[in-house]
């Protein structure tokens, strides 16, 4: 993996990481479930989702130059 790549993985992963402990606060704090809910799921969206789709774009983009 390239260094952008890697930082733009760590990125939305911190993205996801803050929208989670928004999606806590939230419910902390008798918010809406509805925000609730949908800060939770735009989380586990940049948290499994964005990566897994960088991951396999960058394996895929260099499989045939003999990069691994």
């Amino acid at each position: 993996m390239d260094n952008t790549a890697v930082i733009v993985t760590m990125a939305s992963v911190f993205i996801g990481f803050l929208l989670f402990g928004g999606s806590y606060v939230s419910f902390s704090y008798r918010l809406s479930p509805k925000l609730t809910w949908t800060l939770f799921t735009v989380a586990i969206f940049f948290i499994t989702v964005v990566p897994t789709v960088i991951a396999v774009f960058w394996a895929t983009l260099f499989a045939g130059s003999g990069a691994g």
